[in-house]
């Protein structure tokens, strides 16, 4: 270029207006084709994206940031128990399926690992405070939450995975684990078991009582006592459940069958019931929730209440975007039923 020649000017960038005028559409069409909403049809959609690759269309967020104040950042905070030996695969599905809740929005999701009440409650107001997030999901919810309550006080959008008995509705995904607890339970009774172990997370949870009552409600129908001895409630981990099994098969009159929490939880109780006879072993029953089809490939075999944790991680994604674009809380309230899949056991003499 001679030095006297002037510089070519940038082109200005795409805009919805630039791809509108492009396809004698509206505006209002176009920026509903960008954002995949069902309203345009698939192919006006491929037409809108095809353009905008075309036209080197960027969309500007920072532009959308000013005028709304989103970030467009949502935050996972999760129970996280790094005392395992392995990664749960369980909580893997989980994040999974957050993460692909949020696809064709223009929302990411980062996930915050936290251990313990006062960490989560921590990084619920750093999340709050910093400003940095539009929302927020929680797990592993308590009757009274102060994390909740402090979302709620905040107003900060938010969805729970699992329920409070706060006065205050607020957004919620759930899977009813009182109905699992007590199919799991009845199922074992079914089969001749009457000293039952119900082996699940901290009391504190609302998820875990929500279990020991369906786990009660089938003991009273089968006119059976609640041996208080046989319920554990404390943190999960492989290695705790098989300590904690050994010293439930040491008792007068051990426990025959097994309602356990999730698939790491049944790994360690089957892990301390291999050190019993083989023909008690093989007598053994083990029902637990799962969400990743874990038992599909496990030896023996585990019937067990599933709901898939891919399809829990997507609804709770969902229905956060949908909390930041103010849909109402009662749109946002979800009880999914878990699944009884029954998987034969081969016991002595016969076929479960």
């Amino acid at each position: 270029m001679a030095d006297d020649e002037p510089a070519a000017a940038n082109p200005k960038p795409a805009t919805i207006k630039t791809i509108a005028r492009a396809l004698s559409l509206s505006p209002s069409t176009v920026s509903r084709g960008l954002q995949g909403d069902s309203s345009v049809t698939p192919k006006t959609r491929a037409r809108i994206i095809e353009a905008a690759d075309r036209l080197d269309y960027r969309r500007d967020l920072r532009g959308v940031n000013l005028r709304t104040g989103k970030t467009f950042t949502l935050c996972a905070i999760l129970a996280s128990n790094p005392s395992q030996e392995f990664g749960d695969p369980a909580a893997m599905h989980l994040i999974q399926g957050l993460i692909a809740g949020v696809e064709g929005t223009d929302f990411k999701i980062v996930m915050r690992p936290v251990e313990g009440p006062d960490r989560r409650l921590e990084a619920v107001r750093e999340a709050v405070i910093n400003s940095r997030f539009d929302g927020v999901v929680l797990d592993h919810t308590e009757p009274q939450d102060p994390a909740i309550l402090y979302l709620l006080e905040r107003r900060m959008p938010f969805v729970t995975f699992g329920r409070s008995e706060l006065f205050t509705e607020h957004p919620y995904f759930d899977i009813d684990n009182e109905q699992a607890a007590f199919v799991a339970t009845r199922y074992l009774i079914e089969h001749g078991h009457e000293r039952i172990a119900l082996i699940g997370p901290p009391a504190n949870f609302l998820f875990s009582r929500q279990r020991l009552r369906g786990y009660r409600r089938a003991l009273e129908q089968a006119n059976l006592a609640l041996a208080d001895e046989l319920v554990v409630q404390s943190p999960i981990g492989a290695r705790w459940v098989r300590e904690t099994t050994g010293r439930l098969l040491a008792l007068p009159k051990p426990p025959t069958g097994f309602v356990t929490s999730n698939e790491v939880a049944t790994m360690g109780a089957i892990a301390a019931c291999r050190a019993l006879p083989p023909e008690e072993f093989a007598r053994t029953l083990f029902v637990s929730r799962d969400g990743t089809n874990f038992f599909d490939y496990y030896e023996p075999p585990v019937s067990s209440c599933f709901y898939p944790l891919l399809d829990a991680g997507q609804a709770l994604a969902t229905a956060l975007v949908q909390a930041v674009e103010g849909v109402p809380v009662a749109a946002l309230q979800r009880v999914e039923q878990a699944e009884f899949i029954r998987r034969p056991h081969q016991s002595i003499g016969e076929t479960i």
